[in-house]
């Protein structure tokens, strides 16, 4: 048994007992003095409705200073929410038919500025720049809070949580894919297809989708549009760059392995010394420590093992939700700093121009305790539930 599974259970405890984000919405109302927070797009339907669908249409969340979370969909879309969100009410818009206007954001402002809580809002925060532009004339001030509701959606909730883990579970699918595509020689596009359709028939339904399928010398290109995705295929001892991100149920995870076809002592050697790279950088997954020193001391450690190699090329790693690269940024520009509920992919990688590249990316949920691998996080939440 984990003699440390009772302190890992009570730091991914703590880490998710912050105040759920709706909450943390209405506290933004009151700290900001607004009657109310319009947001527009899916994104903000999934967050706050509870309410996503495969290329929904356009949409609006409005949250009201006493709790209201109202929902505003197209009217194809309205009995879909009915039944698939938790707002506390359900508007639509628009009239019946796919694709007939193009442009539907009058009409989307024309029904928000005819709901009561808009009309009779004096201070009203507003997500969309172009929405805010419709709705000048129908409030005294509108407020761009974009910036708050981008901030808040950091840290995350256990439902949110859980669904990450979930598309991370598809990802995983999809590396299993491509380590079976890898030792036949499939070529890179073969490999792209079958992870998507693994992930995608492990879900049930249509996934997003997004991979860099690199094989050979160009797994040292790092990723699309460098390189994308084409006919090469692996000869015996090369590797194959996979890295794969997958959003069901509005949410994004993301995973990089490094495949190799056949045996290759220097890439075993490579892997093992790459993930100790990894490993001691989840470990400063703390709260209020620096995205920026995060990146820093990872390129440092990736200079010292591997001096031949270019200097760290991209992020260290990235928050994730929902955007497939969200804040906080793992990168000398971005200083923010980490709190305790943030999930973030982690992924060192080194490169040998002209040769081969190689990445590792996990999921992780930042603690007091350091960064745990997301489904070890969760299967502590469930251990102590039954014990």
């Amino acid at each position: 048994s984990d003699t440390r599974a009772p302190d890992r259970r009570r730091a991914v405890e703590d880490s998710l007992s912050h105040e759920h984000r709706r909450t943390r919405v209405l506290r933004l109302l009151e700290r900001e003095g607004l009657d109310a927070v319009v947001a527009v797009g899916p994104d903000y339907a999934t967050w706050l409705g509870g309410y996503h669908r495969y290329a929904a249409g356009t949409s609006a969340t409005v949250v009201g200073a006493a709790g209201q979370f109202d929902l505003m969909v197209s009217v194809e879309e309205g009995a879909l929410a009915e039944e698939g969100s938790d707002a506390t009410r359900i508007y639509t818009f628009g009239d019946p038919g796919f694709g007939m206007v193009l442009d539907v954001m009058p009409w989307l402002a024309d029904a928000l500025s005819r709901l009561e809580l808009v009309h009779r809002s004096t201070r009203i925060g507003i997500a969309g720049l172009t929405l805010s532009v419709l709705l000048g004339s129908v409030v005294t001030k509108a407020v761009p809070v974009d910036a708050q509701l981008g901030s808040l959606m950091t840290v995350k909730d256990r439902d949110e949580v859980e669904k990450i883990a979930r598309s991370y579970g598809l990802c995983l699918e999809a590396q299993a894919a491509v380590a079976r595509g890898v030792s036949e020689g499939a070529s890179e596009v073969e490999l792209f297809t079958s992870a998507h359709a693994s992930a995608q028939l492990a879900a049930g339904e249509p996934v997003e989708f997004l991979a860099d399928l690199l094989a050979g010398t160009a797994s040292a290109k790092v990723s699309g549009p460098v390189a994308v995705a084409g006919h090469r295929r692996p000869a015996a001892g090369e590797p194959v760059l996979a890295d794969i991100l997958v959003r069901a149920a509005g949410y994004w995870a993301d995973t990089c392995r490094t495949h190799v076809r056949g045996d290759n002592d220097e890439l075993e050697v490579l892997h093992v010394e790459l993930r100790s790279v990894l490993d001691a950088s989840v470990d400063e997954l703390r709260p209020g420590v620096r995205a920026s020193t995060i990146f820093r001391t990872m390129e440092s450690r990736i200079h010292d093992l591997f001096p031949d190699s270019v200097s760290l090329p991209h992020h260290g790693g990235h928050g994730l939700g929902l955007e497939p690269v969200a804040s906080p940024n793992l990168s000398p520009r971005d200083d923010t700093m980490l709190e305790a509920g943030m999930v973030l992919a982690v992924e060192p990688g080194v490169y040998f121009p002209g040769r081969f590249g190689m990445r590792l990316e996990n999921e992780y949920l930042v603690t007091p305790d350091g960064g745990i691998e997301l489904h070890a996080a969760l299967a502590t939440l469930s251990e102590g539930a039954d014990s």
